[in-house]
């Protein structure tokens, strides 16, 4: 910062005012939120309280972590401060589906209030969701609850081509929040992790814990309509004939 005369700044600082410090305000607060169709509609970020803070090199942050199964969705919001961060603005896409959506944005900024978004446009308006969606033969639960397991409470989905069933256990901490969610659905079959085994996002502090979502298989289940069209056929020929030998048949 330019320099200060000497007399302006013991007059000031007489007054309580310090106009060669180091501050900075930005938005505080956090939101945790559970519903549905996230990934596809913006919900409002509130702008809670405000804090000022004091030193070199500050920043104001804002990080938003969205999450789908396609039955629930969460959105997890941080506002506040940092201190000697290199990021500016970056929004990941951890999987853009079919199946599970998984994205975040992290915001870093060094004026008076920048951190300033108000809803969750600013990650959905980035966000490209994948559009295929050919029926697979596989069948997962499907499970996001907040702070609680997903145990006795998933429900059976089918699941598009090119996924496999996942479950997984995050743990979120700093930037205000604190807690866990359970997570099953269907996810790319590339994919390991769903978070790429990271450990932090933005501010956020996050732990991913990998476990085991059963998979169902229908496409050995032999239906009518889907018998050859030879083995229908054996099938009108044999039953006059199974009719006269065996009338129990």
């Amino acid at each position: 910062m330019g320099a200060c005369c000497i007399q302006y700044v013991l007059l000031l600082s007489l007054l309580g005012f310090f106009p060669c410090s180091d501050t900075l305000t930005c938005q505080e607060g956090s939101i945790m939120k559970l519903g549905q169709n996230f990934s596809k509609a913006a919900i409002e970020w509130p702008k809670n309280t405000t804090v000022s803070i004091h030193g070199d090199r500050l920043m104001c942050q804002e990080t938003l972590v969205l999450i789908d199964v396609g039955e629930n969705s969460l959105m997890i919001g941080s506002k506040g401060s940092i201190k000697d961060s290199d990021q500016t603005q970056n929004i990941q896409v951890f999987s853009a589906g079919p199946g599970i959506v998984a994205a975040s944005y992290v915001h870093f900024c060094d004026t008076e209030l920048c951190n300033n978004a108000d809803s969750t446009s600013v990650l959905l308006n980035n966000l490209s969701l994948s559009a295929y969606n050919e029926p697979g033969t596989i069948q997962c639960d499907v499970c996001l609850n907040f702070g609680s397991l997903c145990k006795n409470t998933s429900i059976l989905a089918s699941c598009p081509m090119e996924t496999k069933c996942y479950a997984g256990t995050f743990v979120v901490n700093r930037g205000g929040i604190s807690t866990f969610f359970d997570i099953f659905g269907c996810l790319s079959s590339s994919y390991t992790y769903l978070f790429k085994n990271q450990t932090s996002i933005g501010i956020l502090g996050i732990k991913e814990t990998l476990k085991k979502n059963n998979t169902t298989s229908f496409s050995h289940v032999l239906v009518p309509s889907t018998l050859p069209v030879w083995m229908l056929g054996l099938r009108a020929l044999l039953s006059p004939l199974c009719a006269g030998i065996c009338p129990l048949c």
